[in-house]
């Protein structure tokens, strides 16, 4: 575990001298100071982007579709073809048939996933792509950290072991949940771990308290149970989801639970793409009109 740590720290310091080095012309203006997350607007999939406040571009998902190319294509300038980091939770398609597409258009330096194996078309698809690309890839699992030189910090808190290599035949429970520090701010991005690994992380007695949750699996009823959000207790909450998907996401369950607790939350399917900013201390959200090729 030390030296995956030290991989991981590693990777965060290049991450942050790879921008100061080679995008300082197409960063320059965005260099503000603030940490900005946009919950895209993909359809039924997860893809969300970040961008550090020293400009630093982390893709975290990719959602089911080439959606992500057109939404990347509004946040981020368009002369603009490089993303630092990708982060690939897992490799449900909802969330990586879109990473696919990144790959061909965009050079990615790093991707950081759980190296679990994969043998479904887009899976393999993936593993082609990625393997082929001049790209570092790293496994992460609990206990692994990566700190970027404008004092960003993200902790991975499950899977909660080492599971690269090794195949499972339901992946949601074994993806990439990891906190996302700035300052006083955070946020957790729950992948789409259900009831069993929320309940896992609650007994583990893990720090989750965080100011902002995505919500897990889209809202499904599996999973954002009360002992979880109880843990988390963030003040505003996202969910990542598609119009009039077939699998009833989010669950009235879910969205009961969350106005029970008071939290507010926004979902892709009626507030379109979702932009979160943070300065270490104050929050900003600015919403979209949902894009109706989304779905």
């Amino acid at each position: 575990m030390q030296s995956k740590q030290l991989k991981l720290i590693h990777v965060a310091i290049l991450l942050g001298l790879f921008v100061f080095a080679f995008s300082t012309y197409s960063i320059a203006s965005q260099k503000d100071g603030l940490l900005k997350i946009y919950f895209l607007d993909v359809g039924q999939g997860d893809a969300m982007f970040m961008e550090t406040p020293a400009g630093s571009q982390i893709l975290i998902d990719g959602g089911p579709d080439r959606s992500v190319i057109r939404e990347l294509g509004e946040v981020m300038p368009f002369y603009d073809r490089s993303v630092d980091m990708v982060i690939s939770t897992h490799p449900d398609s909802d969330h990586v048939a879109g990473l696919i597409e990144i790959l061909k258009r965009y050079e990615v330096s790093k991707i950081l996933e759980t190296g679990m194996k994969c043998d479904t078309p887009y899976c393999k698809a993936w593993d082609d792509f990625k393997n082929k690309e001049n790209v570092e890839i790293f496994s992460a699992s609990l206990g692994d950290t990566i700190f970027t030189e404008d004092g960003l910090k993200i902790e991975i808190l499950s899977p909660f072991e080492s599971i690269d290599g090794k195949e499972f035949s339901k992946r949601n429970n074994e993806g990439l949940v990891f906190k996302v520090s700035y300052g006083d701010q955070s946020i957790l991005f729950a992948a789409d771990i259900e009831s069993p690994i929320e309940k896992k992380l609650v007994l583990s007695k893990t720090s989750l308290d965080s100011d902002f949750l995505k919500i897990a699996h889209h809202g499904s009823k599996t999973s954002s149970t009360e002992e979880f959000l109880r843990a988390v207790s963030p003040i505003t909450a996202f969910i990542e989801v598609g119009r009039d998907n077939s699998y009833g996401h989010p669950s009235n369950e879910v969205t009961s639970r969350l106005e029970n607790f008071s939290i507010p939350y926004y979902r892709t399917d009626i507030d379109g793409r979702i932009k979160l900013t943070l300065d270490g201390s104050n929050y900003k959200i600015l919403r979209s009109s949902p894009n109706p090729l989304s779905r």
